[in-house]
């Protein structure tokens, strides 16, 4: 029987995410998505900027926390309202622990 495993403060989390200003009154989110990229520099985090969106990786709270000052950043910026999509992919794991360059390493070697 596998040992049961708790998401704490402490789990290593990656996690996908990003945020779509709604309100705007611009067509271009390119400016926001800056800002958003300022804050996960400012975080010490490990970051990964995509074509839809941003990866990340930390401690679960840190990570939270940071896609929280994310949305809190376009507020300041004036945006009304902030759509955020977030997937992530807690290592809860008891086997080993996988950072984002692991993952995409792997996946890598077996193509």
């Amino acid at each position: 029987m596998a040992s049961q495993q708790k998401v704490t403060e402490e789990t290593h989390a990656l996690a996908d995410f990003n945020v779509i200003p709604i309100g705007s009154g611009s067509t271009s989110i390119s400016e926001y998505i800056a800002e958003t990229q300022k804050v996960l520099k400012e975080s010490g985090l490990n970051y990964k900027l995509h074509a839809c969106g941003t990866n990340v990786e930390g401690k679960w709270d840190e990570v939270m926390s940071t896609i929280r000052k994310c949305v809190d950043r376009l507020h300041e910026m004036g945006v009304s309202r902030v759509d955020t999509n977030i997937r992530i992919n807690a290592s809860t794991r008891n086997d080993k622990k996988m950072t984002l360059d692991d993952s995409i390493r792997i996946t890598n070697e077996k193509m």
